[in-house]
């Protein structure tokens, strides 16, 4: 039976032939191919020309193998490997083996090889062309809001010193107006930033023990105002249930929030909002706590629900409504990132209702700090003699608003300097309590000066306390700067409460007594 087979594998795959020198076949077994005795084997194919020099060579010459030889008979393509072994002088066996199927499996792998390798490479390509593109828009973003927050800082700044003097209230109002829009044009150059991460993968979620109820009470309190300058009544229940102190993000979960109650406030003329927290489980190291925000506003159609949570998708109603269209999608990608669905009902002419659960966990500590006792530097009067405090700040107006802002307080002296240069040939020569320091200036930034300061070696001056104020917001930026020994990093717009707190925390952890021989005149 073996015998049987291997006759019946070979007659399907081989082919033995004997020539003469003269190329006529003397012999064929014509398992594969049809050839007569007595014809021209190079009438058969081309490639047996080559063939002819063999009958010349030794007999151990003769013995060769050539691969994969095409052969296209009666428009079939064929692969044949060819062996030849020489007989005596006059004769030549030629064996043909018939390895189509072979060759064109192995093609068809290289083939699918080659085109996966093509495809990969195609696709990083690609990658690298959307990452070139994703880089260029968040370096674009991030530098048209340095741009904008720049202006913005002095509009800003001088509103609130405005509000402070003898205006009347047509005027307040009209600054009102001002301070407002500033600051929405500030929300929204946040959330272009927020989207910029989202997208870019690059906004992470950070868990950290904060006071929950709290942080609910403060929210209320100033929504409240806000819904009562449009003659709405917010109303906030808060389940018993909840434990003071939980572990969540506090920035983003404050950052959703916010958006719904703005939301609701701007699409609500009459009726009332209503805010509930509140979880179905107690006694558990980790709680679903649900957010509602109602509102009695204007509604949505069905049609328009899922449209928006786009980017840029607004409900548009005669021309009334305004905004960035940016809040919702925003607070869809947030509540995602924090493992959690927002849903949305809502009825045209009759209101809405958003709704999400975050699961957080339950501090082990449930006991709210006792207050620290921090001391104030406020205004000095008679002979005490005023922190010094210098200022690194290139923009002009800038400098004159931090001027202003510094007078008007009273309790410091501020020098101004307008490049990191100028701001360490200042401590060389002058004692000062603390350093107030733009990141983008000419000639040397903020973050080589603070580099040049914590490297002095005078090690007083290496120890002073350096506060950032800039208009560089990214979390990057902050990294960076608390890295060269940046101790705190504020952002512009200037939050003037902010300012002052933050500088009299930091004076009051490091205290430097001047030299006898230091000048104290103020600086030109």
């Amino acid at each position: 039976m073996l015998d049987t087979l291997r006759e019946s594998y070979f007659k399907k795959t081989t082919q033995f032939i004997v020539i003469n020198r003269e190329m006529i076949v003397v012999a064929s077994d014509n398992c594969l191919f049809h050839m007569s005795t007595g014809m021209d084997i190079t009438d058969f194919h081309p490639f047996f020309f080559s063939l002819s020099e063999l009958f010349e060579s030794e007999e151990g010459e003769a013995k060769q193998k050539f691969y994969c030889i095409q052969f296209d008979i009666l428009g079939k393509t064929y692969y044949i490997d060819i062996e030849t072994h020489k007989q005596n002088p006059t004769e030549l066996v030629i064996v043909l083996n018939n390895l189509t199927d072979h060759y064109k499996s192995v093609h068809q792998i290289k083939q699918v090889r080659n085109e996966s390798i093509i495809g990969f490479n195609i696709t990083q390509e690609l990658n690298k062309e959307l990452e070139v593109q994703r880089g260029f828009k968040n370096k674009f973003l991030a530098n048209v809001s340095h741009e904008i927050r720049t202006p913005l800082n002095s509009i800003l700044g001088f509103v609130s010193v405005l509000e402070n003097t003898d205006i009347s209230k047509e005027q307040l109002d009209i600054l009102s107006i001002i301070k407002t829009s500033s600051k929405n044009l500030v929300t929204i150059l946040d959330d272009l930033m927020d989207i910029s991460k989202i997208e870019a993968g690059k906004l992470e979620i950070k868990n950290r023990r904060f006071n929950f109820l709290e942080f609910i009470e403060t929210l209320g309190k100033t929504y409240k105002i806000r819904a009562e300058d449009k003659r709405l009544e917010l109303l906030i229940e808060i389940n018993e249930k909840l434990p003071r102190f939980l572990v969540g993000d506090h920035l983003r979960i404050n950052q959703i929030v916010v958006n719904l109650l703005e939301n609701a406030i701007k699409y609500t003329h009459q009726g009332s909002i209503s805010f509930k927290v509140y979880t179905n489980s107690v006694n558990a190291r980790r709680i679903p706590v649900t957010f509602e925000v109602t509102d009695t506003g204007v509604g949505m159609p069905k049609d328009k629900l899922e449209s928006i949570f786009d980017s840029f998708t607004q409900l548009e109603k005669k021309g009334l409504f305004g905004g960035s269209g940016l809040g919702l999608s925003i607070v869809k990608q947030l509540t995602h990132l924090l493992d959690s669905d927002l849903e949305v009902n809502s009825e045209e002419g009759v209101g809405t209702t958003f709704k999400f659960t975050i699961h957080m966990g339950v501090s082990h500590n449930q006991k709210k700090e006792p207050s620290k006792n921090v001391v104030i530097r406020h205004k000095t009067k008679g002979k005490g003699k005023k922190p010094r405090i210098l200022l690194g700040e290139d923009i002009e107006v800038n400098q004159m608003l931090m001027m202003k802002l510094f007078t008007d307080h009273g309790g410091y002296s501020l020098d101004v300097a307008k490049d990191g240069e100028r701001v360490l040939k200042f401590l060389d020569n002058y004692h000062y309590d603390l350093v107030i320091m733009d990141i983008t200036m000419p000639r040397m930034d903020g973050l080589d000066t603070t580099v040049h300061i914590r490297n002095h070696p005078n090690k007083k001056i290496a120890k002073l306390p350096v506060i950032a104020l800039t208009a560089r917001s990214s979390e990057e930026h902050q990294q960076e700067a608390k890295e060269v020994g940046v101790n705190a990093y504020l952002t512009k717009p200037i939050d003037t409460d902010l300012l002052f707190s933050t500088v009299d925390k930091y004076l009051n952890r490091y205290k430097r007594k001047p030299k006898d021989n230091e000048d104290e005149e103020a600086l030109s």
